[in-house]
């Protein structure tokens, strides 16, 4: 019987433990704080800030919102980021993408302090992923993967995963990750000759293309395990990467779309800015 991996219920579980903590440095004095700066009105972008606005305040966790016009110049808004950085009661920084197209995504995310990138995107935090510090804050999305993966008990030691995407802020962080836990990994991507070769000997399979659709029965080992990171509208039904329904008889686990690693996300991000605001304090 296939198994469903509920990423409502990997959430709550989160939550629970984020709002034990936020209870505990309340205590001490200290309110853990997000700041998100979007620059534009970008639907995806507007959409993930009033989520994540929502699962702060259900954490306790305050918000502060910096929203600048598309038009934006890049020195303003790296004005913006270092007043955020010297916020001594903002502990987290997230910085909404896609940024409008004349400003420079490196620079930008360069900008932000380190201590408090909750989105793990600065250098200085990828280049500690690499070396498996685990100090190192990591993108969301990718980390909520792993909070899926180890609530139900997965133990990747060994395991042959296949991560079809090679994105900045999912596919390959993920992939590093997963190989930190010591699974053996392929990162799969439109360059890739032939990924019928590699999915379907893969024990789990991960798509993060945002090709919806995408991934049929065919790309899937029988009783391997799939997670769907894809999201969005097609032919006006909410989808993922993955055939839900052609492949779910098909495999002995599935994340679903809506309610999978999604709905996780904004949760992690939540640990991420307790995370940040311990380290601030020494804690």
């Amino acid at each position: 019987m296939t198994k469903i991996l509920d990423g409502n219920e990997v959430g709550q579980s989160i939550r629970n433990r984020v709002l034990k903590e936020v209870t505990e440095l309340s205590n001490r004095g200290i309110v853990p704080k997000l700041a998100i700066l979007r620059v534009g009105e970008d639907d995806s972008s507007i959409s993930y800030e009033n989520s994540a606005v929502r699962v702060m305040k259900s954490c306790q966790i305050e918000t502060k919102k910096v929203t600048l016009p598309h038009n934006t110049n890049e020195d303003k808004v790296l004005f913006e980021i270092d007043q955020l950085n010297k916020e001594n009661t903002i502990h987290g920084i997230i910085l909404m993408h896609p940024l409008p197209s004349h400003l420079t995504k490196s620079n930008i995310s360069e900008a932000i302090d380190p201590r408090k990138d909750v989105d793990g995107l600065h250098p200085v935090n990828l280049g500690r992923l690499i070396e498996g510090d685990a100090d190192a804050m990591v993108p969301s999305t990718p980390q909520a993967v792993i909070e899926i993966l180890n609530y139900y008990g997965y133990v990747l030691e060994g395991l042959d995963v296949v991560v079809i995407g090679s994105s900045s802020t999912v596919g390959k962080p993920l992939s590093i990750m997963l190989s930190n836990l010591n699974a053996t990994v392929s990162n799969l991507h439109i360059y890739t000759k032939d990924i019928h070769f590699y999915s379907e000997n893969a024990d789990i399979l991960i798509s993060a293309t945002g090709e919806l659709g995408l991934i049929d029965k065919s790309y899937i080992k029988e009783r391997a395990t799939v997670i769907d990171v894809g999201y969005g509208h097609k032919d006006g039904q909410l989808m993922g990467d993955v055939q839900f329904e052609e492949v779910f008889s098909h495999v002995s686990a599935i994340t679903p779309v809506p309610g999978g690693v999604g709905a996780v996300t904004t949760s992690v991000l939540a640990s991420q800015v307790v995370r940040a605001a311990k380290k601030l304090n020494n804690f």
